[in-house]
């Protein structure tokens, strides 16, 4: 049975592990090995992921499935989109489901999570940034009711690839 909780500092290593697992199986195909390496350890190095932990407004939360994580959560509070939906916005900056654990409503588990911190917290905005390839990604969004605001450039190594900006009135949530 899958559980949701939130992260402790010493999950890291553990959410490190799915959530470079799952990048590589979503993209490992579609990009070259140099640039999914300098993404990798980049930014998905123990450092980095520590510092996020600690980040302000930072939200991190996990489904797990006994000592196992299934997927991981991450929100937190990011002013680059505050010129479109002004300052009350979260950020969904990682939602990561493991292989094994596809299609067994995890992402589903972890979006209503999402939902719920940003209630909480009074967030009028959820948004978010999907690469403009990931279909798949942008169906599950998309039945969650996001919708295109804009586009950002993600850097994947040296190749500059285009993410398209998502969002949610969180009132409509409600």
């Amino acid at each position: 049975m899958i559980e949701i909780r939130e992260a402790k500092f010493s999950d890291i290593q553990a959410m490190r592990e799915v959530a470079i697992q799952s990048f590589v199986d979503t993209f490992a195909e579609v990009n070259t090995p140099e640039n999914m390496s300098t993404f990798l350890n980049s930014a998905y190095s123990q450092s980095q992921l520590e510092g996020e932990y600690y980040e302000k407004g930072s939200f991190l939360c996990l489904a797990c499935e006994g000592e196992r994580i299934a997927g991981f959560l991450r929100l937190r509070i990011s002013s680059e989109a505050e010129d479109k939906l002004g300052a009350n916005a979260i950020e969904l900056h990682r939602l990561y489901v493991h292989k094994d654990f596809q299609n067994q409503r995890v992402g589903k588990m972890l979006m209503q999570k999402a939902i719920e911190h940003a209630i909480e917290q009074k967030i009028e905005w959820i948004w978010l940034g999907v690469w403009e390839h990931n279909l798949n990604a942008q169906r599950f969004y998309s039945k969650w009711g996001f919708e295109k605001f804009g586009e950002h450039v993600f850097q994947m190594g040296d190749d500059p690839q285009v993410d398209w900006l998502l969002k949610k009135s969180v009132e409509e949530l409600t």
